[in-house]
């Protein structure tokens, strides 16, 4: 178990490096103009697959060892050409993605859908490792496809469909032996389960989506290509998340296979110490990096790249020890509370995101973002507390909470 983990864990930190290069190479030679269309691309294709997952996601995972997979497949893509659909137009209409870009960002949608949902099957499988496998191949064949057609906007989108397209062959060969056409199921009964299952886990990662990304839409309305900066300095804020992912994973892991209550609440109350500790150093190192080494990496201007990052701060801490909180309540089967926190969290960045850009430009988008990331994690802080009966003298590091994260991690 921990082997696969771990395994899940080095994949995010091999992906999120990749993540990294493929936009300091489009910074670099494109600027703020290009990083802005990719960011707009990218969040496109992101809506499209998020409403594919209502149905294709984890709802996918949970259903694969108990129902057909011969009758989930086919709901599944009956639904990932329904959200393509549906959210396209609503792209197209709104104009939320480049329009000479948009029949490649419904493209890639088709592709990354139907990859989604075979990456969910296999994990439903237990085939951790060819989905990761997957996660990483598809991730360097579209680096290396943008970097050998050369660096422009055109070739991006390009490279991430030869991706997508050998991975999805690649998935349909491993999928298949799960697949045994005599067993069917139910398609409206399945259908009416999934969307059930999926919508409770789901419309939080909706919402939170929204949160997280609906002030890019603000900022390229106002600031237009300044959005490219901004999303440069959310990239790299949001880099110091990975420790905290990791550890959330490893702690779902724990509580799954742990019935007592208050060791459940112990580890969960170790890893939110070590997931703060850890995000806090890499912040100081990441605040600490001078404007000229971000002007030697990326070439183009970026003038207020670290008031930026100093604004999204609080956001970034607050969102490290959330998901450690956010796991405890799910590993409970309680959903509702995540929902709520990312609702708070979206309330405020829709009453304040306008108001704060216009007057206050990025610097005030950045603000608004810690404040929506800092309340919804108070919310789940609270309700954490209220759930696992933990006093405030809890929270401080103590000697045992670092024998107990290093034991999980020696083993």
């Amino acid at each position: 178990m921990i082997k696969t983990i771990s395994n899940t864990a080095f994949s995010l930190g091999i992906i999120a490096v990749l993540n990294f290069i493929l936009i300091t190479l489009v910074y670099r030679t494109l600027g703020s103009a290009g990083s802005e269309q990719m960011i707009l691309i990218v969040l496109g294709i992101s809506f499209v697959v998020l409403m594919n997952n209502m149905i294709g996601g984890a709802a996918l995972v949970y259903l694969t060892p108990r129902k057909s997979v011969y009758s989930l497949l086919s709901i599944s893509y009956l639904w990932a050409i329904a959200s393509v659909i549906v959210v396209g137009s609503i792209l197209y209409i709104l104009e939320l993605v480049p329009m000479e870009f948009f029949y490649y960002v419904m493209l890639i949608s088709v592709l990354e859908c139907v990859f989604s949902i075979h990456n969910q099957v296999l994990i439903g499988k237990k085939k951790i490792v060819n989905h990761n496998l997957l996660k990483i191949l598809q991730k360097v064949i579209q680096l290396t496809c943008f970097i050998v057609l050369g660096i422009t906007i055109q070739n991006f989108v390009v490279a991430i469909v030869i991706s997508y397209l050998f991975v999805l062959i690649l998935s349909v060969y491993f999928v298949k032996y799960h697949v045994n056409f005599k067993e069917k199921d139910s398609l409206k009964e399945l259908f009416t389960t999934s969307i059930k299952y999926g919508f409770d886990i789901q419309s939080s990662n909706v919402v939170q989506l929204l949160n997280y990304r609906l002030l890019y839409y603000f900022i390229e309305k106002t600031m237009g290509t300044a959005l490219g900066l901004y999303g440069l300095a959310v990239q790299l804020s949001e880099s110091l998340w990975i420790p905290s992912k990791a550890l959330a994973i490893i702690q779902y892991s724990e509580l799954s296979n742990e019935i007592i209550e208050e060791k459940r609440k112990q580890l969960s109350l170790s890893f939110v110490k070590a997931s703060f500790v850890i995000t806090s150093v890499l912040l100081a190192i990441l605040l600490l990096i001078p404007n000229s080494l971000f002007l030697f990496v990326f070439k183009k201007d970026v003038e207020g790249i670290n008031e930026i990052i100093l604004a999204l701060s609080l956001g970034v801490l607050s969102i490290a020890v959330n998901q450690i909180f956010a796991h405890y309540l799910s590993g409970k089967g309680i959903y509702k509370y995540n929902v709520r926190a990312s609702i708070i969290g979206f309330i405020v960045v829709v009453s304040l995101g306008w108001f704060a850009i216009t007057n206050y430009g990025l610097i005030g988008a950045g603000i608004v973002t810690s404040l929506s990331y800092f309340l919804s994690s108070f919310y789940l802080a609270v309700i954490f507390v209220r759930e696992s009966k933990s006093k405030l003298s809890d929270f401080f590091i103590r000697k045992e909470d670092v024998t107990r994260v290093v034991g999980i991690f020696k083993k």
